[in-house]
């Protein structure tokens, strides 16, 4: 067997192992909530299978002001300049809830939050929904993405079935309808990154719309692991969101991070690695597309609250499902401040953040303000100083951050 040909052991419960310097480690994976039979699946992962009757924040389940506290969203969501006022914010979910909006009234009134404004489109034909497959998904995309950016629209796309070509034609709708921007996906399927998804990408680069997707809940994949990689997270115009698990301080301070052992990840097996990565210098074995780009909490032991009545109430989830809304409600926080300042929005933002940001091998400037650099845990791989396939260039220190990207005309 070649070295790198390690592959990763399914278990029904974690098993974790110490890093190896040759290859990623087998671990156990986390059981995917259920989706569509020929299509893609969610990415949320419970935090504990019974429901509560109400919210009650702690360090191992998180409401919504301590995840602004520990990655400085604060002050951005003080003012409309800088909350998502003025955008749109597009979710893709397939099935739905059927009481996403009266969900969202209770979640904004325990935690505080402005009356959000929420447009549900139905797209697609056919069937093939499974009961409350995606209830809580939904209510967890929906839920946090208001939470950290009050002042956006938010525009819910809910497809009718769960399959490849239904979820990807939400977003040329989203695109000729002129929904919003970003594109949240916290879903995903077995790669790859096909002609199909590749040329909706194009359209969305060319219109200068981000598109972020969740990289999995199952730990590494692709080159060396024997498990294929996830679409769309495979994709290189794509934000991938990694997962980690959060530490923070009885109010939300943040303390430290680590690599989840479910954050997907990897190494895109047929994909030429992009100059902006070759340029960055990551630590890259195979020479090919590296992901993810990003991360943030996901863990389901340092989870959020979420609030469900079609499941019976308040619930504690994690999943990487957790991660993407938290940088897709950043990115409508930045598109706020560059309309303000004539910018055009972000659109296409990896090469940014790896060229301008991470800069050579981690030598940005701004690199180690702006970022949170993960570098212990493993999803198979190892976490590490820099770029990882477990974080990506880790998680966000939105304010920092978001004074770059909304003052630079070129992100």
């Amino acid at each position: 067997m070649d070295r790198w040909a390690v592959g990763l052991v399914a278990l029904a419960f974690t098993l974790m192992v110490l890093p190896t310097p040759i290859g990623p480690i087998a671990h156990g994976s986390n059981v995917r909530p259920a989706g569509g039979t020929d299509g893609v699946y969610p990415m949320v992962a419970m935090g504990h299978a019974a429901p509560s009757t109400g919210e009650s924040c702690s360090r191992y389940a998180l409401c919504p002001s301590m995840v602004r506290t520990a990655y400085n969203f604060t002050h951005l969501l003080k003012s409309a300049a800088s909350n998502g006022t003025g955008q749109s914010i597009v979710i893709v979910d397939a099935c739905g809830d059927p009481h996403v909006a009266r969900d969202l009234v209770t979640f904004d009134t325990v935690n505080h939050l402005p009356v959000a404004s929420l447009t549900v489109t139905s797209y697609g034909g056919g069937t093939g929904c499974r009961k409350d497959a995606w209830s809580t998904e939904t209510s967890l995309d929906v839920e946090w993405v208001h939470a950290l950016a009050p002042g956006a629209k938010i525009q819910l796309i809910v497809t009718t079935n769960p399959k490849d070509q239904t979820m990807y034609g939400a977003w040329n709708y989203s695109l000729t309808n002129h929904l919003g921007n970003p594109i949240s996906n916290s879903w995903g399927g077995h790669g790859g990154c096909t002609r199909r998804i590749s040329a909706v990408l194009a359209n969305a680069t060319s219109a200068g719309v981000t598109v972020l997707a969740s990289a999995g809940d199952s730990g590494a994949w692709g080159a060396g692991t024997g498990q294929r990689a996830q679409n769309p997270a495979d994709c290189p115009s794509v934000l991938t969101v990694g997962g980690t698990s959060l530490h923070v301080g009885a109010k939300g301070a943040y303390s430290s991070e680590t690599g989840w052992y479910g954050s997907g990840g990897g190494y895109v097996g047929g994909r030429h690695e992009p100059g902006y990565q070759v340029n960055a210098s990551i630590t890259d074995p195979y020479k090919v597309l590296g992901k993810p780009d990003v991360s943030a909490v996901a863990d389901p032991s340092t989870g959020v609250w979420v609030y469900n009545s079609n499941q019976g109430g308040w619930y504690v989830v994690g999943g990487t499902s957790v991660a993407c809304p938290i940088w897709a409600a950043f990115v409508a926080d930045v598109n706020t401040q560059r309309a303000a300042n004539a910018f055009a929005p972000l659109g296409s933002v990896d090469a940014y953040l790896y060229a301008d940001v991470y800069g050579v091998a981690g030598a940005g400037t701004n690199y180690s303000v702006e970022f949170h650099d993960v570098t212990s845990g493993n999803n198979g791989w190892p976490a590490a100083t820099g770029w990882d396939p477990v974080s990506g260039l880790g998680s966000l220190n939105a304010g920092p951050m978001a004074q770059q990207l909304a003052s630079d005309p070129l992100a």
